[in-house]
């Protein structure tokens, strides 16, 4: 479970017996983002106006769902009028744990794959256009 506490404007964050603490200033914590996955200067999959602590947190080492929602409770709490999109913030998490993980496995694969065929693999496995 995130154990969480606000002192002096900022949310602490962290997952107990894991390497997860994190500090949030509260004014920040319901902030958006266009997410893009991919490399930078190549074509990569955009999703806009999701959670940008959410992916920052969660597309990293913890990243089980459980956490995942028990952060947008947490995020609700203190900004309870942001415009996030959870729903596009799932998929986006989703997205690019799935992605680092082929960029990871392809490092080291007899046939390689380029960067553009695993984002159109990406895009058609999660259906985006």
């Amino acid at each position: 479970m995130i154990k969480h506490i606000l002192k002096e404007n900022l949310i602490s964050i962290s997952i107990p017996k894991k390497d997860f603490s994190y500090r949030i200033p509260v004014e920040k914590i319901g902030n958006t983002v266009d997410w893009k996955i991919g490399k930078k200067n190549e074509e990569g999959i955009v999703i806009k106006n999701v959670s940008a602590w959410t992916l920052q947190l969660f597309t990293k080492n913890v990243t089980e769902e459980k956490y995942v929602n028990q952060f947008k409770n947490i995020v609700q709490e203190f900004s309870p009028k942001n415009s996030i999109d959870w729903e596009d913030t799932f998929l986006a998490v989703t997205i690019q744990n799935r992605y680092n993980w082929l960029m990871t496995t392809n490092a080291t694969a007899a046939n390689k794959m380029e960067e553009q065929d695993i984002i159109a693999d990406l895009k058609k496995k999660y259906k985006l256009s």
